[in-house]
């Protein structure tokens, strides 16, 4: 009886932690992606509905300012999309 006693604190942990990890992987197809654009020479941290299923660079438009953006993921490389361009709010502070 107090085997059973450890065991199944123990058990119920385990299945916890196990739990945690289940769901590391569930994403959707089209989520949003943190990146940034280049204003100027200057990098700018934005959101952008970017998937890599594409063979188009994903592009945004920002408000108050002329033109479209390209949106550079962490590995300094074009994101990629096929959803429209995005209009967004001036990332820039």
């Amino acid at each position: 009886m107090k085997t059973l006693k450890v065991i199944l604190p123990m058990l119920a942990i385990l299945f916890a932690i196990g739990l945690s990890f289940a769901f590391v992987n569930a994403t959707g197809e089209d989520y949003y992606v943190a990146g940034y654009v280049l204003i100027n020479g200057q990098p700018y941290d934005v959101d952008a509905n970017c998937n890599s299923q594409s063979e188009e660079n994903c592009k945004v438009r920002i408000q108050g300012l002329e033109g479209e953006f390209i949106v550079y993921g962490p590995n300094d490389q074009p994101l990629k999309s096929s959803a429209p361009t995005l209009e967004i709010d001036d990332p820039r502070p």
